[in-house]
């Protein structure tokens, strides 16, 4: 039995759009979103619904993910705890980095 990889992930959000790449693999794959609006999550049992089938859907069962680095379209000026988003990633069960 091959042992697991473990992967960090991009989680990169924008108003209709949820992106996670993992690296080093950079297996990527996107899914249309309503939770996320004026930049803030307007549904955290959703947003982390999704964030939780994304990344499950990428990794496969070869790879571990534990962490997602945070990410918005409105740049690094941002500030992340205001957004919900940490909330959500950790109700997903992974640890929020950014």
């Amino acid at each position: 039995m091959k042992p697991k990889q473990e992967e960090v992930g991009d989680l990169f959000v924008t108003e209709s759009l949820l992106t996670v790449k993992l690296m080093p693999s950079k297996k990527s794959a996107s899914k249309t979103i309503r939770w996320f609006n004026d930049g803030v999550v307007s549904d955290r049992r959703a947003a982390s619904k999704d964030i939780a089938s994304l990344v499950g859907r990428v990794r496969g069962k070869s790879r571990i993910v534990q962490r997602l680095i945070l990410m918005t379209d409105r740049g690094v000026n941002q500030d992340l705890d205001d957004t919900g988003l940490p909330e959500a990633v950790t109700k997903a069960g992974f640890e929020p980095i950014g």
